[in-house]
């Protein structure tokens, strides 16, 4: 095995000698210590395979035995070099390609929880403490201590019992046991449904619990709007009298967590202000860039030093780097800062303008604040209500119908209401 390691090390030639008189050349080959090997004799020529230090004193050799030596092929770490040679983008690709190899090789990519127990822990929160610990997707491995985030993992997660680190390749499995007496809490046995905004009931459903309210009442925030409670008559059903409502029930069979849709008409009074004149700022056409190279945190100006020498300007940065790969952030990156020449002019605002700013404010708070079922029952409504001072008051007015019940956790009902 070393032998062909040498061999090919400082390389191989395998050669044709014809003419002359083939038995003198390799008498004369052995007398000067030339090795050959793997011989093929023919009567008018003969091959062999030597060393490529050898081939440089075969030619006396050659000369006094009248014979002509070619060579047929080349073999070894000597040709190889001078064929990369002629191509840079192909070891260059290679070697970006080993370079590449090796960083994804010292890199976590993968971090798997194990969990040994009750089943109550979310493997969520093992994995956020131990990237607290630097054990996370994208992590350098020589800065990854395994003992370290054990310790880490059990002084901050009360639930773990024992906690162990493995580290294989570009994968980390955590194994955690949780304390066996961890329990889950216990299930609410009283949750009252109570109004979270102010509104007019205009449909109430149950599904569970004892309502409190009809359609037409009037609510106020925290109003309770469904009992946590299954009621019943202790005497049957009372008669059904004509025009007369049914008496309330009053005995308590047990209590549930409610459940219902309570729709209510909710109005909205929004008030906004606005300038009457605007300041509107115009670019002269004149530009300034500055480009910073920062490398490992620190920043190199490489062109566009001293300040900026417009008294009004606008800025605009843009940032180029590699690009961000999983949780790894590449250290170099080139920010180039655009600074533009401006001309601020005052300009005034018509009313009509800032009374549609202030609609659409309006639009898109109800958007965030309603859900995917409420809707809105009338048109915005917006007018202008003050004037002066060089602003604009507007009042932004607007009923919805939502659902405005909220649950309420309660003690357990025992007595009548």
């Amino acid at each position: 095995m070393l032998r062909r390691i040498l061999r090919y090390a400082l390389g191989t030639l395998r050669i044709d000698v014809s003419g002359g008189a083939v038995e003198q050349f390799l008498n004369l080959c052995l007398e000067a210590d030339i090795r050959l090997w793997d011989v093929r004799r023919w009567p008018e020529r003969m091959q062999a395979t030597m060393m490529l230090p050898d081939f440089f004193h075969l030619r006396p050799i050659a000369r006094a035995s009248r014979c002509r030596v070619r060579v047929r092929e080349r073999r070894g770490l000597p040709f190889l070099a001078r064929r990369v040679r002629r191509r840079p983008f192909l070891l260059a690709g290679a070697v970006g390609g080993l370079a590449v190899l090796v960083w994804a090789g010292s890199h976590l990519w993968v971090v798997d929880v194990r969990i040994s127990g009750p089943g109550f822990l979310d493997p969520r929160a093992v994995l956020a403490v131990a990237a607290e610990a630097g054990l996370r997707r994208g992590a350098w491995k020589a800065r990854v201590d395994p003992d370290q985030v054990e310790q880490h993992l059990k002084a901050k997660v009360e639930e773990i019992s024992w906690a162990v680190v493995r580290v294989d390749g570009t994968r980390a499995v955590i194994e955690v046991v949780e304390k066996g007496a961890v329990t889950p809490p216990d299930q609410a046995l009283c949750v009252h449904l109570v109004a979270r905004k102010s509104g007019v009931v205009e449909q109430v459903i149950p599904f569970q619990g004892e309502p409190l309210v009809k359609k037409g009442d009037v609510v106020q925030a925290g109003d309770m709007l469904v009992e946590c409670a299954l009621r019943y008559w202790a005497g049957g059903r009372p008669a059904v009298i004509p025009g007369m409502p049914l008496p309330p029930r009053e005995d308590l069979a047990r209590t549930v967590v409610a459940q219902a849709t309570v729709r209510a008409r909710v109005a909205y009074r929004q008030y906004y202000e606005y300038p009457l004149v605007e300041e509107v700022k115009e670019p002269t056409g004149r530009r300034y860039a500055q480009w910073v190279l920062n490398w490992n945190g620190r920043s190199i100006i490489l062109r566009g030093r001293g300040p900026v020498p417009y008294a009004d300007y606008e800025v605009s940065t843009r940032t180029i780097s590699p690009g961000e790969w999983r949780n790894w952030k590449p250290p170099v990156e080139l920010v180039i800062r655009e600074v533009a020449e401006v001309t601020t002019r005052a300009e005034p605002v018509p009313v009509d303008v800032l009374t549609e700013r202030a609609r659409a404010a309006m639009e898109r708070r109800l958007a965030w604040m309603l859900g995917p079922n409420d809707r809105i029952a009338t048109p915005l409504q917006a007018r202008v209500v003050q004037q002066e001072g060089g602003y604009a008051g507007i009042l932004v007015t607007v009923e919805t119908i939502e659902e405005v019940s909220a649950p309420l956790e309660g003690p357990m009902i025992t007595m009548g209401r």
